[in-house]
Formats: structure tokens, C-alpha cells, sequence
């Protein structure tokens, strides 16, 4: 079996790295159209200068300060045009500077508050606007006391007309429509009350279940109908997203009146066949799977060789 594991996830790794080339300008996958906004801090890379290359804040007023640069708007601008602004100034100091590449390592812009009954409350920033159930996912999902049925939105802004509401979460939750949740605003809050366990949880409202965050591709409550590991429930979510980091998936686990949380390396199971990659999960049991951190321009190498090798593996286990 680990034979054949490591012979199948190898052989398209060559493949993969022609059929999803990282985009010029150094953006990750998703943000090549994301505009960048004051508060986020930019990955700089300028070729051939390793003085000048590290990371940089966008100011409160939009501008981008760097050596021999001075202050370069930022905000408003993608990261490909960010890249050839500054390569065009820089170019006028050092004509051997042709190159500049721009990724966002925090997306401070869009940051979201999550606070309340959740595994994991504090402030969470986005790359993509997310609703309240993915805002929930990041904060590692609703605590055994969340009162899903009455979750609050509260505005950054309410001088803007918008007013706080509330969002009936398990329902949505029950009715398979969390996607079209609406979407929430830079610096809103998501308040998740607390109730009587079992009172409008997740658990209530969707039974025998295992509860997927983070960095999925269908984040949320997948039936749990048969025994099943870890590696079929992210197969059954649509697997993971490009930027997720499988060597520190997380599994909390409700035992009794204690709370277990367990790190699984997912990658020693797909790259080795470690069996202790890839436990047998339980009903009730959430996996989160943490994205990568903004480690530079090689994060997007890094990750894809994983998730290369985990589509190979999940063809394996389907054919068995």
C-alpha cells in the first residue's frame, strides 16, 4: 500500500508545476484581483536587491513607503500593478532593477471580528469577503454552547444605514444554503451567543455529523452515515484549498465534559502512509485545517505538492 501511495502522488508532481504556475507579480492563487487596501502588509521582493526586498505596511492614508521610492499609493491598486509601479521608480535609481514581485502576506484591510462562542475568538483577516459561517469556520467554529439560531452582525459602520441583524446560522445550516449567506463588510462583527447545550448548535441542527473549517474547499457539517477517517471527510468537503498547511490539521474532540484538541499531519500519511495521518474520526468531532503562513514567495511550491499528492491518494482510495 505505501508502495503504491508514493509511485502514483509522485509522477504528476511535474505536472503541476505547468499546470498551475504561480501568477506574475508573486500573488498567491485567488488575489491576482484583489485590490489592496490601507493596513495590509505586502511581501516585496525586488530582484537582484536584497536590501530593498522584505515586508512593508500599507499606511492608514493608502501610501506605501520604501527606499529610493518614497511614498508610492498603494491602496486601490492590484499587486501586478503594484509590482510594475514600483519596478518602474526603482528602474530610475538602479537600471539594473527590472523586476519587482508583490504579494500580500496580511490582509489587515479585511478583518473581521469574531468574538463570543466560538473555539477560537479574535480578530480574523481575509484575502475574500466571507460570510458569518466561514467567519465562524476561521475562528475554529462554534463552541459546544453556540446558540447558532441567533448569531449578531454588528456593522463597522453603522452611519452608513447599516443596522445590526441577526442571522439564523442552524438554520441555514440545516437547510444546505450556508453559501448564500450574505457577505460581511471590512471590520464587522459576528457575535455568537451562548445557549444551553444543544439549544441551536451545530450539533442540534445537523445530528450525526463532523464539522470541516478553515482552509476547505465546502466548509461546514458533512453526515457522518459510516465509520470514516480523515483523509475521506476532506475528500467528501471538496479537499483542501490551495493554501491550506495539511502537516497541522487540527481535531477537537468532545470527551465527556472535556474538550481534547489533537495536530494531525495529514502529509506524513500521503507522503509516507503513516497511518497516524489519517485517524478515524468521530461523530461530532471538527477538523480544522489552518492555512499556510506567509512565509514568502515559495509558499504557493510548497503547498502544491501536497495537495497534488492528496488528489492522487483520494483516486487510490476510490478504486479500492
Amino acid at each position: 500500500m505505501a508502495g503504491a501511495l508514493l509511485a502514483v502522488s509522485a509522477a504528476p508532481c511535474k505536472a503541476a508545476e505547468t499546470a498551475a504556475p504561480a501568477p506574475s507579480g508573486g500573488s498567491t492563487p485567488g488575489t491576482s484581483n484583489y485590490r489592496i487596501g490601507a493596513g495590509d502588509v505586502l511581501n516585496v521582493e525586488v530582484v537582484g536587491r536584497r536590501d530593498l526586498s522584505t515586508q512593508y505596511t500599507v499606511g492608514p492614508d493608502g501610501v506605501l513607503f520604501m527606499p529610493l521610492t518614497g511614498g508610492v499609493t498603494a491602496e486601490g491598486k492590484t499587486v501586478n500593478e503594484l509590482s510594475a509601479e514600483l519596478a518602474r521608480r526603482l528602474s530610475l535609481y538602479d537600471r539594473d532593477i527590472t523586476q519587482v514581485n508583490v504579494s500580500v502576506a496580511e490582509f489587515r484591510s479585511r478583518k473581521i471580528f469574531v468574538l463570543g462562542a466560538v473555539v477560537k475568538p479574535g480578530k480574523y483577516s481575509f484575502a475574500q469577503l466571507p460570510n458569518v459561517w466561514d467567519a465562524i469556520g476561521e475562528a475554529g467554529g462554534p463552541a459546544e454552547d453556540a446558540q447558532l439560531s441567533s448569531v449578531e452582525v454588528i456593522p463597522s459602520d453603522q452611519t452608513s444605514g447599516r443596522a445590526s441583524q441577526i442571522v439564523d446560522v442552524a438554520a441555514a445550516i440545516r437547510e444546505g444554503r450556508v453559501q448564500s449567506l450574505e457577505r460581511l463588510k471590512p471590520g464587522d462583527t459576528v457575535r455568537v451567543p451562548k445557549g444551553l447545550p444543544g439549544s441551536g448548535s451545530a450539533l442540534s441542527a445537523t445530528g450525526n455529523s463532523v464539522f470541516m473549517f478553515g482552509a476547505i474547499t465546502r466548509p461546514g457539517p458533512i453526515p457522518m452515515e459510516r465509520q470514516m477517517d480523515l483523509m475521506a471527510a476532506i475528500a467528501q468537503s471538496g479537499g483542501p484549498t490551495p493554501e491550506a498547511n495539511l502537516n497541522a490539521v487540527q481535531i477537537v474532540r468532545r470527551n465527556g465534559p472535556r474538550t481534547v484538541h489533537m495536530k494531525v499531519n495529514l502529509n506524513a500519511f500521503i507522503n509516507k502512509a503513516n497511518s497516524s495521518g489519517n485517524p478515524t474520526l468521530m461523530a461530532g468531532d471538527t477538523v480544522i485545517l489552518p492555512r499556510q503562513d506567509s512565509g514568502g514567495f515559495l509558499s504557493v511550491v510548497r503547498t502544491l505538492s501536497p495537495i497534488v499528492a492528496l488528489a492522487s491518494t483520494i483516486v487510490i482510495l476510490v478504486r479500492r
